[in-house]
């Protein structure tokens, strides 16, 4: 999913991106369990708080980084 996403996916394809079966297995283990918020990956439950925590904050630090991808 990431190969043809530009500058934002080669920062994001790490030894940390997970494989599209591990996401498959997260949403099925998911949906037996009765979960509405499905996330595959640990860290993105961190991001998702602080995201929830401090908006402006994070919207801050996206934006930074869109501007450091931009050049």
């Amino acid at each position: 999913m990431l190969d043809a996403s530009g500058a934002a996916g080669e920062l994001l394809l790490t030894e940390s991106a997970i494989t599209p079966e591990a996401v498959a297995d997260a949403v099925v283990a998911a949906l037996d369990s009765g979960k509405i918020l499905i996330l595959p990956h640990p860290e993105v439950a961190g991001y998702y708080a602080a995201r929830a925590a401090d908006p402006d904050g994070w919207l801050g630090v996206m934006r930074h980084l869109q501007a450091k991808l931009d050049g």
